[in-house]
């Protein structure tokens, strides 16, 4: 009797660690971890921008862009649109005084020949036109989050800029008897072609995103401007002495700031 009971009390230590053990609840927290990554894969939903430039009107270029992701590092943006007075370059080339764009008269430079015709970027009676633009660049996304955070591109960017302005005409009442006032109206145009290398930062929320940039690049300018030149005579009066269409070109340095806003989808 004593070794049952015995054997009872050795027995009960095992049956109360197994009772326990059946009681036992095993909890599994399993966590999202894509909803706290912050280089989480974008959705097939994200991969195309269309955006706007709120400060184009000061270059007188009013693009739509479009900016398609290709991979997770990778995206080209391409953009159209129509352009018109370009302010900043007509301040620009007016504080310079047009001294560097090489306009290719059809006389010695050496001449007593001047041109009487408005200069080049002063609108007092030459008006902008309607011209076109188109642009593409290319963009490799530093942290492969395509097209969230810091990129580098590399842009074309083409501008036509279309001008009217009054042939010059015989007025009496004028100084020299010449005037550009109420003359048939003449075509002008200035081709602008941009090749740049561009770092900026692209931030992209719910539905929107705004897009900063700063580029740095070479500009190539060919335009054609309409001229009249009068030269005096032996009396010390002005003649004609040829109109027509001068050339222009000019190579420069070119800097830009730029901000984009734009809708995802």
């Amino acid at each position: 009797m004593k070794k049952v009971i015995l054997m009872l009390l050795m027995t009960i230590p095992f049956f109360a660690f197994a009772q326990s053990n059946s009681r036992d609840t095993v909890i599994r927290i399993e966590l999202d971890h894509s909803k706290y990554d912050k280089h989480k894969k974008k959705a097939s939903t994200e991969k195309n921008i269309i955006k706007f430039s709120p400060m184009g009107f000061l270059t007188g270029a009013f693009p739509i862009y479009y900016e398609r992701v290709v991979n997770d590092f990778f995206t080209v943006q391409t953009g159209l649109g129509f352009t018109n007075r370009n302010y900043i370059r007509s301040v620009i080339q007016q504080a310079s005084d047009n001294s560097n764009l090489n306009i290719n008269y059809p006389w010695d430079v050496n001449s007593a020949i001047t041109d009487r015709t408005e200069a080049p970027f002063f609108f007092e009676y030459r008006s902008a036109a309607p011209g076109f633009m188109f642009s593409i660049q290319p963009r490799l996304y530093f942290e492969s989050d395509a097209p969230d955070g810091a990129y580098l591109g590399v842009s074309y960017d083409f501008y036509r800029y279309n001008f009217k302005t009054p042939q010059m005409r015989y007025d009496s009442f004028y100084s020299f008897n010449y005037t550009q006032r109420g003359g048939t109206l003449l075509k002008e145009h200035e081709n602008i072609s941009d090749l740049m290398a561009t770092f900026g930062y692209h931030d992209v929320y719910d539905h929107l995103s705004v897009d900063y940039s700063i580029g740095m690049g070479i500009r190539n300018v060919n335009g054609m401007k309409y001229y009249f030149g009068t030269e005096y005579d032996a009396n010390s009066n002005q003649i004609e002495a040829g109109k027509g269409f001068a050339t222009y070109k000019q190579t420069t340095f070119n800097f830009n700031l730029g901000i984009k806003v734009g809708y995802h989808f």
